[in-house]
């Protein structure tokens, strides 16, 4: 009997505590709905409007002088102290003593053959006034005014075979031409400079033997330079001698205006690309300067340039039309370092600035600069 009231009691407190449960859930107030929000993607945009563009070519290249020497010694000597001392960065001006090795022996020699040849003009003056007297007032001329400190003049030509047999046999011929090369080569001594110029690479000091075959240093021409650049074969058929070119360096901040003046018919087989030499000059030029530069073509397009980043799959940039962005493909002319010239933009089209966070047929809204 006790059993069976527990058991009763146990069912009145379970249905009790369920409708309590029941009556404070009612209580509680239903959560409120979240209003859906629409997120617009806001996308920076150009309008675009295309012109017409002279295309140029960018390159890079090594500046060299179009007049340069190695100076060789071709005789051998002990080098003297000049004016000028033969060494890096000195200039000369054409026509100076560029460096000159002691002659005096040599020299002497060369006075003493010329005091020779003097003596046997004068041992034939008696059988030309004879033998050949439309001849003699010529070579007594030309002894009196013969000079053995001085380079030998022309000597006077034979009226007809017989003289010049006569003068043959009398070793004139041959001893005038052997003091003619001792000349030069007694000029070879004194190193001329061919054109205004500096030193770039001295090997050689005043005071120290000079040996025949020797290097003795570089001299170059510092007024005009050629910046050797390469070039494809897809620019070349527009560039030409002539075409003008914007020289410039990234390490000075300077630049020069230059001209294509040559291109070579050769290409390289490592890079198949052909040299075109650029001509060049003004202040801070230096030889061996690399050098970065644009050639213009003879070719000019209508299109735009633009950051190279905005490319998509290289050929392609984001254009937003009606609040949709889409990709539209583009014809990529010529690449530079940080932008691209294309065409296939019309104008009035809105290109996207950024291609992050797009992908074709999103819906974005276009903040025009």
């Amino acid at each position: 009997m006790l059993k069976r009231k527990g058991s009763i009691l146990g069912i009145v407190v379970l249905i009790v505590t369920l409708g309590v449960s029941a009556i404070f859930a009612g209580m509680k107030k239903p959560p409120k709905e979240k209003k859906s929000v629409k997120q617009e993607l806001l996308i920076p945009t150009q309008c675009i409007k295309n012109e017409t563009i002279a295309l140029s070519v960018p390159v890079i290249g090594k500046l060299e002088a179009q007049s340069k020497v190695d100076v060789y010694a071709e005789v051998s000597g002990i080098l003297e102290a000049g004016n000028k001392t033969f060494l890096e960065g000195v200039t000369f001006r054409k026509g100076e003593t560029l460096l000159m090795i002691n002659n005096d022996k040599f020299r002497a020699e060369v006075y003493s053959r010329r005091s020779g040849f003097m003596n046997q003009i004068a041992a034939i003056l008696p059988d030309l006034k004879f033998d050949y007297p439309e001849s003699y007032n010529s070579w007594e001329a030309y002894l009196k005014t013969f000079e053995i400190e001085q380079s030998l003049k022309d000597i006077p030509i034979p009226h007809n075979e017989k003289e010049k047999y006569f003068l043959t046999g009398k070793n004139i011929y041959s001893e005038y031409y052997s003091i003619k090369s001792k000349e030069t080569e007694l000029a070879k001594y004194q190193i001329i400079a061919p054109f205004t110029g500096e030193v770039i690479e001295s090997n050689i000091k005043p005071g120290t033997l000079v040996r025949t075959g020797q290097k003795l240093g570089e001299f170059v021409d510092n007024g005009t330079y050629d910046l050797v650049v390469g070039v494809d074969l897809n620019n070349l058929e527009s560039i030409q001698p002539g075409n003008l070119v914007s020289v410039y360096s990234k390490n000075i901040d300077k630049e020069w205006g230059g001209t294509v003046r040559r291109i070579s018919n050769k290409i390289d087989e490592k890079t198949q690309m052909v040299d075109v030499y650029i001509s060049v000059a003004g202040n801070g030029l230096k030889q061996g300067m690399y050098l970065n530069a644009d050639i213009s073509l003879n070719h000019t397009i209508q299109g735009i340039e633009i950051p190279r980043k905005l490319l998509v799959n290289s050929n392609s940039v984001y254009i937003i039309t009606d609040g949709v962005a889409q990709l539209q493909t583009i014809n990529v002319i010529q690449r530079k370092s940080n932008t691209v010239i294309v065409e296939g933009l019309e104008d009035g089209m809105h290109m996207a600035l950024k291609n992050t966070a797009l992908h074709d047929g999103i819906e974005a809204k276009a903040t025009t600069n």
